[in-house]
């Protein structure tokens, strides 16, 4: 990061790590009055606090430096000089920067700017002696209640703003929330929807990306017809096309569409020149009209471009119309798009949530020292992937799942040839994962290689004119996945939340995510979940208090939150279900005051299927042990992989736990990052302790025997 000084202009270079050319940002401090001797410090201080920081922060760096500009130009103070005219410039510029309508933020994000950003800034400025030592900078608190929607963690398919239909009767609550239910099927209920949702996002990105890499394989095997040696002849010989008669004598370039294999040329020409190209606009759509054997108005207009690929292409009719030219053409030519990159991203989510899709997108092969991200395992038929999550400052890996290591191959054969050509240019972009050609026609890089934009927008479609997977695929739509309730940072998580359903634990949940257990806590499930739950339990019982009260009154149907007759039915056979008699005051009063009525079928409990937790210990581990070893000796193969009627196990099951908790604790070739994440390090030591508990154990199994004996009563 850096910044030069022209007239009155103050121009900033910020380090970007996936260009080459820095991103610039410019601001004018032309009617302030400052002059650059006066600024010259302050600029120097705020490029040695943001020196090396991501892009993000070295931006909202020089937006502080802009809003002081601002300041001083509606203030309409000059420079300070002593430690009172700080002081006092400070306090107009608090006053100025909560009042001012220029910027139209509202309150609560000015707080969070000026806490977060200004001041630690400012407080900096006083560290480097450019504000005196002793100026107050002017503090804000800002105090939250806790939001009815869980703040910024929402989940698949809950938007932000609450549409009522005229047509449906006014709910009572902000939330859903049905009295009637029992606990455990209010709580499938939710499960089942959150489970959906992924299942249909998993549906189509799965959908989507089978397609694209079908398409590509399908242009490869078009660019065959065409080899290398027939495009270097056709180069050296000055002939890049025919003369063929159609209505008349006509001389056409190879790769033009009315070519009678013009797609075959087009597509070989492209794998040519990712092969030798060592620019990054070797591919583009600027370069094919300046290439001999393509026409000047190459994909400009519907004539210009290939119409062959319609009946090629996997998509359907009405998907392929919302493809454009140039986008066509490089999905055949095996050349990702963002798109692709953002239902690989959500896929990826699906099955690893500890990525995020901010660490996904900026994903590397390579580190800066050379080092691998992508490690295979011991038995070369996993591998482990790590990733750089920046807000938490560390690495994250997983020993990815038989989908994600297929995807991951897949993006890794695809930008083979986008690598290699980065690579010869020098670009320092070649070791990210997602590499693929832009194919905005908003801009003039159509078919520029670089580091694919992930945006939120290419999942929910965020204008009607930009591709986007609802577009494609209306099954989105139609589960109210669009604008406002999908992204990547609701699947997350929505998985988060479906994990604790799966174990009813935080901790899990918290591993799952790859957060700590109080951030998790915290940030993920209580305020999705948690709230509508407790808010529930407490409507519900005030529900139960109503009911007692005027259970034989004519109007209770009009004191309670039900809409008819059944419902209050239902949920009076369900109290009177969970509150056994003897159990408590309000029990004996639920049963002496309703048990009158009798309970319909619908309230009766049902048994849902439950979670087995294991409690590690040396002891029990020890157990396991033993029974491995006693089974494989004394068993044969069909005795052990008989399953009990009672318990629906099998003998086969636990030895194969054993085998597995064997060969985590044993294996010394584990990856440090993957050790950490399955905590090896207890598992050897509960390890240790089980096999010297082991032979104490066998030696009472051996004591055990069956007899069959008649007694006669």
């Amino acid at each position: 990061m850096r910044y030069e000084i022209d007239g009155e202009v103050v121009t900033f270079y910020l380090n970007n790590p996936k260009r080459d050319d820095p991103d610039t940002r410019r601001f004018s401090f032309s009617g302030t009055g400052l002059t650059p001797a006066q600024i010259t410090p302050m600029l120097d201080a705020t490029v040695d606090w943001r020196r090396g920081t991501s892009l993000n922060t070295q931006d909202a760096s020089t937006r502080r430096v802009e809003d002081l500009f601002n300041g001083f130009r509606a203030i309409g103070m000059s420079w300070p000089t002593h430690s009172q005219d700080w002081t006092l410039f400070l306090l107009h510029f608090f006053q100025w920067y909560f009042t001012n309508t220029e910027s139209g933020f509202r309150t609560h994000t000015r707080t969070k700017i000026w806490r977060s950003a200004l001041v630690p800034w400012l407080d900096y400025l006083k560290d480097a002696e450019i504000i005196p030592l002793d100026v107050i900078v002017p503090r804000v608190k800002n105090k939250n209640l806790a939001s009815l929607a869980g703040g910024e963690k929402d989940l698949l398919g809950q938007g932000r703003r609450l549409i009522t239909d005229p047509a449906v009767p006014a709910q009572k609550l902000l939330i859903d929330v049905s009295f009637g239910m029992a606990d455990s099927d209010y709580l499938d209920t939710i499960e089942e929807r959150c489970r959906h949702l992924v299942n249909v996002i998993k549906e189509v990105c799965l959908q989507h990306w089978r397609g694209a890499m079908q398409d590509a394989e399908t242009g490869r095997r078009l660019a065959a017809q065409v080899s290398d040696d027939m495009i270097d002849r056709a180069q050296a010989e000055g002939r890049c096309g025919e003369l063929l008669k159609l209505r008349c004598s006509t001389f056409i370039k190879y790769a033009s569409p009315t070519h009678p294999k013009g797609i075959a040329w087009a597509l070989a020409w492209v794998r040519y020149s990712l092969n030798r190209g060592s620019t990054w606009d070797c591919v583009s759509t600027s370069t094919m009209r300046q290439s001999p054997f393509f026409n000047m108005k190459a994909f400009l207009g519907l004539k210009n471009n290939y119409s062959v690929l319609d009946g090629l292409t996997v998509l359907n009719t009405e998907q392929w119309e919302n493809v454009t030219g140039p986008a066509r053409f490089y999905r055949f030519a095996g050349l990702l798009s963002a798109l692709d990159a953002a239902a690989a991203c959500a896929l990826l989510t699906i099955e690893h949530p500890q990525f995020t899709s901010e660490s996904l997108q900026d994903a590397v092969l390579l580190n800066v020292r050379g080092k691998p991200r992508l490690l295979v395992t011991d038995n070369s038929e996993r591998a482990v992937l790590m990733i750089d999550k920046p807000r938490a400052g560390m690495l994250k890996s997983a020993a990815l799942s038989e989908l994600a290591q297929q995807i991951v191959q897949d993006i890794i054969h695809s930008t083979v040839p986008a690598r290699e050509v980065l690579k010869r240019a020098g670009d320092k972009r070649w070791r990210y994962l997602f590499l693929g050609a832009l194919n905005d026609n908003s801009t003039s890089r159509v078919g520029f290689l670089s580091v694919l934009n992930v945006l939120p927008t290419l999942l929910h479609g965020g204008t009607k004119n930009m591709l986007s997977l609802p577009r494609l695929y209306p099954l989105l739509t139609q589960n109210n996945l669009k604008s406002g309730t999908l992204d990547f940072r609701r699947l997350r998580n929505t998985l988060g939340v479906l994990k604790w359903f799966e174990t009813g634990s935080i901790l899990e949940m918290s591993r799952t995510l790859g957060n700590t257990h109080k951030v998790a806590l915290k940030n993920y499930l209580p305020a999705a979940l948690l709230h509508a739950w407790n808010t529930r339990i407490i409507r519900r019982f005030q529900n139960t208090l109503i009911v007692l009260a005027a259970h034989e009154e004519p109007y209770l149907l009009e004191v309670t939150d039900f809409s008819n007759l059944s419902d209050l039915q239902h949920f009076i056979a369900q109290l009177i279900l969970d509150y056994p008699a003897n159990t408590s005051p309000l029990a004996d009063e639920v049963q002496r005051r309703l048990r009158g009525a009798s309970p319909s079928p619908s309230a009766t409990s049902s048994f849902a299927p439950g979670f087995l937790n294991v409690r590690l210990s040396p002891k029990s581990l020890a157990y396991l042990y033993a029974f491995r070893d006693l089974a494989l000796k004394t068993l044969t193969t069909q005795q052990q992989d008989k399953v009990d009627v009672l318990s629906g196990l099998s003998p086969r099951q636990f030895i194969e736990m054993a085998k597995l908790l064997t060969h985590a604790a044993e294996n010394t070739e584990l990856h440090p990052a993957l050790r950490d994440s399955l905590d090896v390090t207890q598992l050897i030591e509960t390890h240790g302790k089980a096999l010297a508990l082991k032979g104490e154990i066998e030696v009472q199994f051996s004591k055990l025997a069956l007899k069959r004996e008649w007694r006669q009563s």
